[in-house]
């Protein structure tokens, strides 16, 4: 099958033959969207407890590579 934008399937939606691919396609945004946004979180939670203790990047970064080494031993 083709590929077709998300407004030529979400127009569709309702016809039988167009519902399967709609479906797929939406939940395909959906879960980009929620990815999206998890990662955007989680980078403004780092960047502000990063801020408010001071700590220096490459510093934060060798205590994570550490915690990551000690834990896979």
């Amino acid at each position: 099958m083709a590929y077709h934008t998300y407004e030529f399937l979400k127009k569709r939606r309702n016809e039988p033959k167009w519902r399967k691919a709609y479906i797929s396609a939406r939940n395909k945004r959906i879960i980009s969207t929620l990815i999206l946004i998890n990662l955007l979180l989680w980078g403004t939670v780092l960047f502000i407890y990063i801020q408010s203790n001071n700590t220096d990047i490459s510093t934060y970064i060798e205590n994570i590579k550490q915690t990551i080494m000690n834990t896979l031993k």
